[in-house]
């Protein structure tokens, strides 16, 4: 096998990994994890159900173009989002607290009023508003 060659199966195998490792590590989810961490600690991590709203919610986030998911994946995977927020990064952020505030019982779990983590729609444009916000507005009236 000639060097030209091998260099570029080599180099076609290294950026095959450096696409699947983040690929394999859910870049996106993980971003998501991270910002539920940072937001409402680490414990909501625990909360049985969180990780289903986190996976819809990726889900639903990812739809489109392959090429702008794939390279959100990468971005995310590898971190990206700490060195440097990019606009549709703290766009997705934004969308996803808005949505788990907006269509889950987060806040009542936050408030010790509730144990259990329970949520409607993930689809943060849907224009209804679930009854967890309606509540709290009665609450707060």
């Amino acid at each position: 096998m000639n060097r030209g060659r091998r260099m570029f199966l080599i180099g076609g195998g290294a950026a095959a990994a450096l696409v699947a490792v983040p690929l394999s590590l859910g870049g996106t989810t993980a971003f998501l994890r991270r910002t539920l961490r940072d937001h409402f600690g680490p414990e909501v991590l625990q909360l049985e159900g969180i990780d289903d709203f986190v996976t819809e919610f990726a889900a639903l986030s990812g739809e489109g173009s392959p090429a702008k998911r794939l390279a959100a994946e990468m971005y995310f995977a590898w971190h990206g989002d700490r060195l440097r927020m990019i606009g549709p990064a703290a766009a997705l952020q934004d969308r996803f607290l808005y949505t788990i505030l907006t269509r889950s019982n987060i806040i009542a779990i936050q408030q010790q009023r509730e144990t259990q983590f329970d949520y409607g729609s993930v689809d943060p444009w849907l224009p209804e508003c679930d009854p967890y916000l309606s509540a709290v507005a009665d609450e707060t009236l």
